[in-house]
């Protein structure tokens, strides 16, 4: 969502001000580290003082001969000017001058207030009456955003985790979200607390297909064949259970499953018409419709590359393999397969879900 202009440039200036301040609030911890830093100096400048008297002792007692001496000397000598010309150099530059900390001090107290407040009135809303948090949400569902909605069903189902009206309005809304993963979990907690029925089933089956991108894997398939159990004429999950045939290279099966589906379906199926396009669209192309693969490459293209970046997503890696799978590319499926072994090599857990995505290449 874009920020309007007024909020971007309000945004812009108080974080330059917050820069600003915490550089000046900084900058005497600095010098500090500066000073510090001499100190040790000192300790160098006084270490080597030490070595040239030891040089001179030991030359009195004929430890050392007088050659060994005079090399010895030049050499520590020369290194006790490097640490003083370095600690001097250190002392100037951690040394703060107590006027310059007033002053900062100074405008700290008077510049930055003064700054803010001048922003604000040139590009804030300071007539606009203020809301608290509270007072915002309290006002008719109608009236709130999706985020705002969504945000008043979680707060009322931490204190009635038991509503199941509540689990079954905020799971579609998750899904429109984007939140796929928060909807499978809403709908596992509507069964929990209203039992198992073929709509929560394929609901939930259907934010598993959308966290996976759009490939129906193991638990959303579990998902859609408990629902027809129950009842062989819930759309939804024989939809996906044809969509997943049509995955696995079945397109007869895929097809004359959509087609039953659509011979008892209602007169005024909401569904229908979609479902004859889409019915179609295979019966013209091969067992990937010409729509779909290029979408489904698209994907797959985008999932690779990011994983080239970023390996260790082993779900990616997962769904990678599986798209290769549906596009009946298995050479591609086993080099991912192997890129994925590499990036957790030493993960036990996750070697072993990938041996499984591999197992199911030669289904």
């Amino acid at each position: 969502m874009l920020l309007p202009a007024n909020d971007i440039i309000l945004f812009l200036a108080f974080a330059a001000l917050t820069g600003l301040t915490l550089w000046l609030m900084l900058r005497p911890l600095h010098a500090g580290s500066r000073a510090a830093e001499a100190d040790i100096g000192n300790s160098e400048v006084a270490l080597y003082r030490d070595q040239l008297e030891e040089i001179e002792r030991d030359l009195d007692r004929g430890i050392i001969g007088a050659a060994e001496a005079e090399a010895a000397r030049i050499e520590v000598s020369r290194r006790l000017l490097a640490a003083d010309e370095e600690r001097t150099r250190m002392r100037r530059d951690g040394t703060a001058d107590p006027r310059w900390r007033k002053g900062t001090a100074l405008f700290l107290v008077l510049a930055v207030p003064a700054l803010a407040i001048a922003v604000y009135l040139a590009e804030g809303s300071p007539g606009m009456e203020g809301r608290p948090f509270a007072e915002r949400m309290n006002v008719p569902p109608e009236e709130l955003p999706l985020e705002g909605l969504v945000l008043r069903i979680e707060r009322h189902l931490k204190k009635e985790p038991d509503d199941l009206r509540g689990w079954e309005l905020v799971a579609p809304a998750y899904l429109q979200l984007g939140r796929f993963e928060e909807a499978a979990n809403a709908w596992s907690r509507a069964m929990m607390v209203g039992g198992v029925t073929p709509g929560r089933l394929a609901a939930r089956g259907e934010a598993r297909v959308m966290a996976d991108d759009g490939i129906v894997g193991p638990a959303a398939r579990r998902d859609f064949e408990r629902a027809v159990e129950i009842d062989p004429q819930e759309p939804r999950a024989q939809y996906f259970l044809g969509a997943a045939e049509l995955e696995a290279g079945n397109r007869d099966a895929a097809l004359e499953r959509w087609k039953g589906l659509l011979a008892s379906a209602p007169d005024n199926a909401s569904w229908a018409a979609a479902l004859r396009a889409r019915i179609a669209a295979v019966e013209r192309g091969p067992a990937i419709s010409n729509v779909d693969e290029p979408m489904i490459r698209g994907m797959v293209e985008g999932l690779a590359a990011r994983l080239a970046e970023d390996p260790d997503d082993l779900d990616g890696w997962l769904r990678l393999i599986r798209s290769y799978r549906v596009l009946n590319e298995p050479a591609m499926a086993r080099e991912a397969v192997a890129g994925a072994r590499a990036a957790f090599s030493g993960d036990e857990a996750a070697l072993a879900r990938i041996s499984l995505a591999e197992e199911s290449l030669s289904d």
